[in-house]
């Protein structure tokens, strides 16, 4: 499950939310209960789900609906992810520097390297860098896993 999938706004809408009010980036951009109730069917044995689809280009969103039989694990990846309830939770430690860094590595579009984007992710980091107590395992900048402890 991809958390970007789950934002209330698609991609350029969101982005136009973030520059008209900065107070908007955090996890009230994203519908962190629908993901939450989709990882819960998961978890129940649901045959079959109805989930989000972002078609980036179009600036839409619209549903997909996704065979969940033969699998046993479920991964929700995004930012605010640790706020899930989720059997374990992963925190990847690294800086907003260094994300963006990644971001400059993976080739993304000029738009999303500009200056407010820079503040996008501060913001980001400075949120979730105290979600790294929630996690029960930590993988650090050189990508070596530890157990945390901490969890729940």
């Amino acid at each position: 499950f991809q958390q970007d999938d789950y934002f209330v706004y698609p991609p350029k809408s969101n982005d136009r939310a973030r520059r008209k009010d900065i107070d908007w980036v955090g996890p009230g951009e994203v519908r962190l209960d629908l993901l939450d109730e989709h990882l819960q069917a998961f978890r129940e044995g649901s045959e079959t789900l109805t989930k989000p689809l972002v078609r980036y280009a179009e600036d839409t969103i619209e549903t997909e609906t996704v065979d969940l039989q033969g699998f046993s694990v479920a991964i929700a990846e995004g930012t605010y992810t640790s706020l899930l309830s989720a059997d374990v939770r992963v925190f990847i430690d690294r800086d907003w520097h260094q994300t963006r860094a990644h971001r400059e590595k993976r080739s993304r579009h000029a738009a999303e390297l500009d200056p407010f984007i820079d503040r996008v992710l501060e913001i980001e980091h400075e949120i979730i860098s105290g979600h790294k107590a929630r996690a029960d395992l930590v993988i650090d900048t050189d990508y070596a896993v530890h157990e945390s402890g901490a969890g729940r």
